[in-house]
């Protein structure tokens, strides 16, 4: 199975750091690839509504949420057991910055607006270096080896300003592995407690990973 269709990779942020990865894709292959940093989720949102159709969303926030004690999702649980290295890049929600969860969600829920069909899987770049390099994520002294190393995963040259867009970049072939079925891995399939709930305000969504 492959994957054809416009991805938006995106990584919410704060005022002038919301990093975007635009990619046409025929049989997993990157066609085109606009790479920006803006301003605003407004910002993103327009950016969006100028393609002709986004068939994907893969986005670095919460795509969805957990009733229970601090917001703790079935999917963190997972990963914080997996990657004990790292369990500092695994935060519950109730601790995450305003910015993440709230300008990932007015993205989210507009893009679905205009197209009930556009398909989104929550990303985590961070723990994901770790996974496919084996290295932790360290963008300000290895942005060099990470756009590299992205580089060679989509079969294109990166060139990332930040580390915003390298994560925006990185969700984008996140994606391309999960909806071509390469990854067998839905974290948002996991069995949730009786303690808690998922609530979903914008739909359904994936979190494709690479490992069962």
């Amino acid at each position: 199975m492959s994957f054809s269709g416009k991805i938006l990779g995106y990584d919410p942020g704060g005022n002038g750091v919301h990093g975007v990865a635009l990619a046409t894709i025929n049989d997993n292959q990157i066609l085109d690839l606009e790479i920006q940093t803006l301003s605003t989720a407004e910002d993103v949102i327009k950016f969006a509504s100028q393609a002709t159709t986004v068939d994907v969303l893969a986005i670095d926030t919460l795509t969805i949420w957990s009733t229970g004690l601090s917001g703790w999702r079935p999917a963190d649980r997972w990963l914080k057991q997996r990657y004990r290295k790292i369990t500092h890049s695994i935060a519950s929600a109730n601790s995450l910055f305003g910015s993440m969860g709230l300008n990932g969600m007015s993205v989210m829920s507009e893009l679905r607006k205009k197209n009930p069909n556009i398909r989104i899987t929550e990303t985590h770049p961070k723990v994901l270096y770790f996974e496919l390099a084996g290295d932790k994520y360290d963008y300000k002294f290895s942005s060099h080896s990470m756009n590299a190393f992205v580089s060679d995963l989509l079969g294109v040259r990166i060139n990332t300003a930040n580390d915003h867009e390298w994560d925006a970049v990185v969700s984008v072939y996140a994606a391309i592995m999960g909806y071509s079925g390469q990854w067998p891995t839905n974290l948002h399939d996991l069995a949730t407690e009786n303690t808690e709930r998922l609530v979903k305000p914008a739909g359904n969504s994936e979190y494709w990973w690479p490992v069962t």
